[in-house]
């Protein structure tokens, strides 16, 4: 059944930390819009940026639901005149499970019309494009419901101050709804978090973040699905062009031979658009690829997705491997769907991208 469309007012959550909610009412109001951000594509055709204010000056960071952390590079922190901490104690962990110890701490912080200070942002040398100033991720997003309209290029901020299910505002003919889990990744790390490990970060931070149900020091957002048949745990992750399954895994459950390269992308160059069955993609570099029949989580299946098959790495696990799950769904994927997280219900509402018009 098609939910009706609500009237959206503009609100500003107070208070030091942008990602604290408001309380919920117990009847159902209208769907709240607290802010909005232009999405602008990178080169790769797949992937967006969005603005965000740092210590006043407007900054493009990628749109990483994969995240875990938020991230700024080094030359966009130099720029911002932010100041890099380090705490050996203090454990951040990034998307391939890697301790990181260095973070910086912006003074003043904006998304939209909401605003705070003294954020956390962990530093981050993986950013493959220099137009981008670093990447926003779950951290800045899981206090509010999310909606990514990739065909408007618009992400939108809702309050979460609404009942189950009364979500959406866009035309469409048909909306399923997903169940998503926000896994942390700290919880991998032995041993606990000793309380001398965060004297380096402003307690007002430290308590929200001891408090939370899911700590924001690394954190992915998680989903089941259906892949050839085989029931899969999938990262959701905006910052991949292309989607990835682990090789080893592709090979072990769905017969997938790893010894040569996939006759369909067999040919592809760096950075050079290629027409790939259905879809165009940007291959950027060599990757071994594969072409399977059908991906569906809740009611919605792809046809012909493609996957990069991500090899496993050598040697000692990393700190988040353990519950690392095999597939990640990227933007060849999420790009023609419209997305809306809402992380209080731990549900994700998708419809195709070509029926999100607002209205």
């Amino acid at each position: 059944m098609r939910i009706t469309a609500c009237a959206l007012a503009l609100v500003v959550s107070p208070g030091w930390m942008l990602l604290e909610a408001q309380a919920r009412s117990q009847v159902c109001g209208p769907l709240k819009e607290v802010a909005a951000l232009e999405m602008t594509m990178l080169a790769d055709g797949a992937r967006v940026s969005v603005p965000l204010t740092i210590n006043g000056t407007p900054v493009p960071l990628l749109l990483d639901t994969g995240a875990g952390m938020s991230s700024l590079t080094r030359p966009a922190a130099a720029m911002l005149g932010i100041r890099l901490r380090d705490s050996q104690t203090m454990q951040l962990v990034s998307k391939d499970g890697t301790a990181i110890h260095r973070y910086y701490i912006a003074d003043s912080f904006q998304l939209g019309h909401l605003s705070a200070k003294d954020i956390p942002f962990m530093q981050d040398a993986s950013i493959d494009d220099a137009r981008v100033s670093g990447a926003m991720g779950p951290d800045l997003m899981v206090r509010y419901d999310v909606d990514m309209d990739f065909s408007e290029r618009r992400l939108t901020y809702f309050s979460q101050d609404h009942c189950p299910g009364h979500i959406v505002h866009w035309s469409s003919d048909a909306v399923t709804q997903v169940p998503i889990s926000i896994t942390s990744r700290a919880g991998d790390y032995p041993p606990p978090l000793p309380p001398g490990a965060v004297s380096g970060l402003p307690t007002e931070f430290v308590d929200m973040m001891m408090a939370r149900r899911t700590p924001i020091l690394g954190t992915d957002i998680r989903t089941k699905v259906m892949l050839d048949g085989h029931l899969f745990t999938a990262n959701i992750d905006t910052s991949l062009d292309i989607s990835t399954i682990n090789s080893q895994a592709a090979q072990d459950y769905l017969g997938v031979p790893l010894a040569t390269r996939q006759s369909d992308a067999a040919e592809t160059r760096a950075d050079q658009p290629a027409q790939v069955g259905t879809e165009t993609v940007t291959v950027t570099g060599w990757r071994d690829q594969h072409r399977f029949h059908t991906l569906t989580f809740g009611g919605v299946t792809v046809n012909n997705p493609l996957f990069v098959l991500r090899p496993a790495v050598p040697g000692p696990r990393k700190a988040g491997d353990p519950q690392s799950p095999d597939i990640v769904i990227g933007m060849n994927v999420l790009r023609k769907l419209h997305l809306y997280f809402a992380f209080g219900e731990r549900m994700l509402y998708v419809s195709t991208a070509t029926d999100g018009a607002k209205k």
